[in-house]
């Protein structure tokens, strides 16, 4: 099982440009057996036993308790859903009015994933290897309206444990090449999902029969904030060993609490890379900015 949530960063403006209302693509590539929507009160409880079929519950209205055999029990909001696996068992039970939706069948879920495994690794010498490989494949798709292809995040950062997962800007000139890029990206499989709350970074989701290894990846402007911000923090945790251990100790332990919310782990460690961004902008003579950390 793996929660969901709406994004509005990566949801789309209605086709009357006068509304403010959004859709978000929930599934995609689906198959539904069966669809419904329903209600239940305080007191009842809703408990599915195995399907052959993938389950998909979005909360509409209201909120409940979810139980299933691979998460603790968790609280799920409007705004979120659940996707069940083949023959998992799970139960909510309403801790307000429910209103939600139900289908059966087979999809590729679209929206936010909150909840997927955390997990941070010792340095693996094989990272820039697999960052080569990646940009080996996409650069022809980009060639004509990207500078180049950076290395960023922990994995670019040699001795610093990460989650294996290689992050990666393509940058380019100017904005006017941003919207060329998302669409050669498209016809090399990725799936754009906007600026996932960070203005001036543009993320995709790789092809979903991608052999390529694990990977994020992003256009970003050359020297605009967002591009400063990955540059600065992967620059300084190469050349800080003490920030370096601080900073892997950090995440493993974020890792361990976070329990596989990926929300948590992220909101965890923003204080510390928010301090590291300042510094490395103090050092670099750049003016002061203001970073994102959570409210305690």
């Amino acid at each position: 099982m793996q929660v969901y949530r709406f994004d509005q960063d990566i949801a789309k403006t209605l086709t009357n440009r006068d509304s403010r209302i959004k859709i978000g693509e929930l599934v995609g590539d689906a198959r539904l057996e069966r669809a419904g929507i329903l209600y239940f009160d305080t007191g009842q409880r809703l408990s599915l036993q195995e399907s052959e079929d993938q389950q998909i519950f979005a909360v509409i209205s209201g909120a409940c308790i979810v139980e299933s055999e691979n998460l603790s029990s968790f609280v799920l909001r409007s705004g979120q859903a659940i996707a069940v696996s083949e023959r998992e068992q799970w139960a909510v039970s309403p801790t307000q009015p429910v209103v939600a939706f139900l289908a059966e069948g087979t999809f590729d879920v679209w929206a936010v994933a909150v909840t997927k495994e955390i997990a941070v690794v010792s340095y693996d010498e094989s990272w820039p290897t697999s960052f080569d490989e990646i940009c080996h494949a996409i650069w022809p798709y980009v060639e004509s309206v990207a500078r180049r292809i950076d290395h960023i995040g922990s994995t670019a950062v040699h001795g610093l444990d990460a989650k294996p997962v290689i992050d990666i800007d393509i940058v380019v000139a100017g904005e006017n090449d941003v919207t060329p890029a998302i669409d050669r990206l498209g016809s090399a499989g990725y799936r754009w999902r906007g600026d996932l709350g960070v203005v001036g970074r543009e993320a995709f989701d790789p092809p979903k029969e991608t052999e390529l290894p694990e990977h994020h990846l992003y256009v970003v402007v050359d020297g605009n904030r967002a591009h400063l911000d990955h540059v600065l923090l992967r620059d300084l945790l190469r050349a800080d060993e003490k920030a370096r251990i601080e900073y892997a100790q950090l995440k493993a332990a974020n890792a361990a609490a976070a329990e596989g919310n990926m929300d948590v782990y992220v909101k965890a460690k923003a204080a510390f890379v928010a301090e590291l961004l300042t510094r490395a902008r103090f050092e670099r003579g750049l003016p002061p900015v203001s970073y994102w950390v959570p409210e305690e």
